[in-house]
Order: structure tokens, then C-alpha cells, then sequence
């Protein structure tokens, strides 16, 4: 009877970044094809305001749901600007704070 090790262990279960080694990563990534949804991919990127580089590792479909998290968020503020339909600078009096200039 074969068991899985933990290392192995399905990770598309797990939201949030991937704990594994990179030879574990390797290793679970070559039973399965690139564009499946279970397939880690590493990114490495900088923090704001650091210019040292973090790796971190989601499953495919982890990287997709943030993608579209990330879309929607902006699809939404896009949206929430064409319904106002005025720049900031012509919002009613009161609505923001004192008008520039005022005396209130």
C-alpha cells in the first residue's frame, strides 16, 4: 500500500501561497501538465518599497482567482466613476470637504 507523502499533497485545496521545497515543487509538477489547474507556478517580485526579490508559489488556479479578484476590483472602481460622472473637482459643495478657497 502506497501513500502520498505530505509535500505532495494536493495543493489546489490550499488558498494562499504554496509551502513546499522547489524540489518538491518539481517533483509534483511533473505528473502534471502545465495548464492544469494544479500545476505551481513561482513568481518572484519585489515588495513596494524593496528591492529584494521574494519567490512565491501558487497553484495555476490560485494565481487565476487572484487575477480576477484583481479585475473585478478595478472593473468595479471603473464603473463606480462612469456612474458618478463628474471629476472630483466638480462634485456638489459638501459632498468631499470645503471648497478651495472657501472661507468655511
Amino acid at each position: 500500500m502506497a501513500f502520498a507523502s505530505p509535500a505532495l499533497a494536493a495543493p489546489e485545496t490550499v488558498q494562499g501561497p504554496v509551502k513546499m521545497r522547489p524540489s518538491d515543487i518539481r517533483a509534483y509538477n511533473a505528473l502534471l501538465k502545465p495548464t492544469d489547474p494544479a500545476y505551481i507556478v513561482c513568481l518572484k517580485s519585489a515588495p513596494t518599497g524593496s528591492v529584494i526579490l521574494r519567490t512565491t508559489c501558487r497553484t495555476r488556479s490560485e494565481w487565476e482567482r487572484l487575477a480576477q479578484i484583481g479585475n473585478d476590483d478595478a472593473m468595479a472602481w471603473v464603473n463606480d466613476a462612469r456612474l458618478r460622472q463628474f471629476s472630483i473637482s466638480e462634485e456638489p459643495a459638501g459632498s468631499v470637504g470645503p471648497a478651495i478657497g472657501s472661507n468655511n
